[in-house]
């Protein structure tokens, strides 16, 4: 009998000294919820990304957003990366994003190459879309 409970306390012993991913001791960056097609100002600001444009934010966030999608074969206009859309505006190209101070922005947003498309016709490029809201 003794050698259950002596087994039962050590097992609670290392459950009960294992650390939990919400305790004091975890960064604040942990503990705001990540989504790979959304980017809030509050997940910039946890991660002291808040000191630099957006492009800075992104590449350091989410740099997935920021590759190239291949070349297109329709038309000069389309480009391989994404285009910016700053409140539902067609901004210009990636470089753009460098204008954008990141503590301005409440949200950036990305749409692969098909709900760019449903989202923002013809003017979504093929390598998809990048949004930015404003405060």
């Amino acid at each position: 009998m003794s050698a259950k409970y002596l087994f039962l306390v050590a097992v609670a012993a290392v459950f009960g000294c294992a650390s939990g991913s919400g305790g004091a001791g975890s960064s604040p960056a942990q503990t705001v919820p990540r989504k790979a097609d959304l980017l809030t100002a509050n997940e910039v600001a946890l991660a002291h990304a808040d000191v630099m444009n957006a492009y800075d934010a992104i590449a350091r966030l989410r740099p997935n957003w920021l590759v190239s999608r291949g070349a297109s074969t329709f038309g000069s206009g389309n480009t391989e990366f994404a285009v910016v859309f700053v409140d539902g505006q067609q901004h210009g190209s990636l470089e753009t994003l460098r204008r954008i101070p990141s503590w301005h922005a409440k949200e950036f947003r990305y749409y692969d190459v098909t709900q760019a498309g449903a989202t923002f016709g013809i003017q979504g490029g093929m390598g998809g879309v990048i949004e930015v809201r404003m405060k």
